[in-house]
Formats: structure tokens, sequence, C-alpha cells
């Protein structure tokens, strides 16, 4: 009997290991280059409500929910382009008329105005520190809700972020994934077919296709440098990643001046995505 008892807590240990290993990530942050990043935080902190300064592992930051916008601070003004696999990120208005009349009011610049996509949504872009593209989009919260992306095959990348870090599809899909890209379309002009979307708990990953011929280049060194996750056992995670061929930019290495570990990998079109190991 004895034996039997051992036996099974040995099996739920093991069990219980399996599942933190194969825990699906979660949005950890969104990481920024600026010039004065002091600046940047009182610009977000001041837009958005949801958000507060943060400082994490020795970055300034801000916070905005359970996720991060982190900053490094650099000398000169950080890339824009060429175009990387990272568009913009943004926040949700439950009064888009009334939050982008505020905004203007307060100084906020935008790079697109605000725009009617179809009868029940409106976004518009904000000029951000730095010149970081947000958006403000119709949404339930003001909350912050996504990251853009681009992609030279959207289909394709959405089933990547599923398969690699357990990401959740918003659609049932069947069929070969290359799908040409559809004609562009109005408002804007911008090419919206194929897209998906993926899910991290309440963060969504939106897929576009890339607007220009050009090859998307690496987020490194642009104004958004990369994006982030959690994991709960980055040995795990990186070993699992490394066997289906996922390639490692950036070894296990202290995150920040924090004992936590990190690890930058690559994604779909070279995008760079940051493993945080929290426990």
């Amino acid at each position: 009997m004895r034996y039997f008892f051992t036996l099974y807590c040995l099996l739920l240990c093991c069990a219980a290991s399996v599942c933190a290993q194969d825990a699906a990530p979660r949005f950890h942050h969104v990481h920024l280059n600026s010039t004065a990043p002091a600046k940047a935080v009182e610009f977000y902190t001041r837009t958005f409500d949801a958000t507060t300064s943060a400082a994490l592992a020795g970055f300034t930051g801000i916070q905005s929910e359970a996720i991060y916008l982190l900053f490094n601070q650099v000398k000169t003004a950080p890339a824009t382009s060429p175009d990387s696999a990272i568009w913009h990120f943004g926040w949700g208005s439950t009064a888009m008329e009334t939050d982008y009349q505020k905004h203007l009011a307060n100084g906020v610049t935008f790079a697109t105005p605000l725009t009617r996509l179809n009868a029940s949504l409106q976004f518009a872009y904000m000029r951000a520190p730095d010149g970081a593209l947000v958006e403000i989009n119709t949404a339930q919260t003001r909350a912050f809700i996504h990251t853009h992306l681009y992609s030279t095959v959207p289909l394709c990348a959405a089933d990547w972020y599923v398969k690699h870090l357990g990401a959740v599809s918003r659609a049932q899909r069947t069929g070969d994934c290359n799908v040409p890209f559809a004609a562009p379309s109005e408002p804007l002009g911008v090419i919206r077919s194929p897209a998906a979307t993926v899910r991290f708990g309440d963060i969504s990953l939106i897929i576009y296709p890339q607007q220009k011929p050009d090859k998307l280049v690496s987020p490194r060194g642009h104004v958004v440098d990369h994006i982030a996750f959690s994991v709960s056992d980055l040995t795990a995670t990186l070993d699992r990643l490394r066997q289906a061929g996922v390639k490692v930019l950036v070894e296990p290495h202290p995150f920040g001046k924090s004992k936590q570990r990190a690890a930058m990998i690559e994604g779909p079109d070279a995008i760079a995505i940051e493993l945080v190991e929290t426990k």
C-alpha cells in the first residue's frame, strides 16, 4: 500500500511539472527604445487612465493592468523604418469620439484622425514619443488590448503562435495557411486580408498582411524593440522550442537588474520575442 501511495505522489508531482512546463506563456510587456524615457512615461500615464508609472527590473516603465511598457534609454532617435513585424500597439476606448476630442485638447497629435472602419468600430493612430504609433479603437474597456503585427503570411504566423506559444485562435481554420493578399481597401487603402487574431489572455495579437513589398526586418533598435511573454520554466520552454526548430537569438541571462531570467527567440517575420521567467 505504501508503494502505491508513493507511486501516486510521484505521478502527481510529474503531472504538476508537465503542467508547469506546458503552461501557455502570458503577454508580459512591450519594450521600447526612447531618448527620454521619463517623458515617454509622462505621456502614457497622462494619456491613458489605465496606466501608472512602474519601474520593473531596473527599467523605467508603465503598467497597464497586468502588462508593462518598458523603456531602454538610447542616445539617438530609434528607427521607425523599414517596417518590422511590429506595426503598433493600443488601448481600447468606450467612447471614441469623446476620447478623441479629449486627446486633441490635451495636445496629443494623430498620424491618422478618427476613422470609421465599420458601423461598430472607430479607430485613430496617435503619434507617441520617439515616433511610436499607438492606436485607440472602439472597445468595451479602456485597457491595453492589442499589439498589431505585419506578416508575409498572416495565417501561418497565427498558426506559429498557437503551436509554439500556446496562443488561442479566435477562428477555426482548415486548409493551407498560404493565402494570397487581397487588394487594398478603404478606409486608408490598407491590405486587410488575409488576417488573423490570436489571444494571450486578454491581449490580442492582430496579424495583418505586410503593407509594403520590402522584406520585414528585425525590430531590434526600432522604437518598438520587441514584445515579451512570461513563462514558468525558461529552460524547459527553450528546450521545447529548440527541438521545434525555433531560433534562439539571446541565451538565458538576467532580466534587467532582477534575479529573474530571460531569453530572446525569433518568431515569424524576424520578430524578436523575449521570454521572461516568472515563478
